[in-house]
């Protein structure tokens, strides 16, 4: 992270779309890119030098059960996988909530 702190900033937006867990949408994602008022894009997280998009959602238990008041960070490559129907990460369907970075 050239001259930078080791600090990861990771920058949420309240999702205006997302009303309760069972949406699977998530509740957080990146703000909006002010830059180009006129798109649909947000403002990604950059490390290393590849951008990521950023999305919360509702923690889960190994059941699936939501968990009240946590919440999962999902970073996703820029560009990588996007759905047809929208530009979010993916909800994370299954109760492993364990990452590596």
């Amino acid at each position: 992270m050239d001259n930078q702190s080791d600090k990861i900033y990771i920058n949420l937006a309240k999702n205006k779309d997302w009303k309760s867990p069972s949406d699977k949408l998530p509740v957080y994602v990146g703000p909006k890119n002010m830059k180009h008022p006129d798109k649909n894009w947000t403002i990604g997280v950059n490390i290393g030098g590849k951008w990521y998009n950023q999305a919360a959602f509702v923690s889960k238990d190994q059941d699936g059960n939501p968990k009240e008041g946590e919440l999962t960070i999902i970073l996703t490559p820029s560009g990588a996988g996007k759905p047809a129907n929208n530009s979010f990460a993916k909800a994370n369907d299954g109760g492993n909530n364990e990452y590596t970075f």
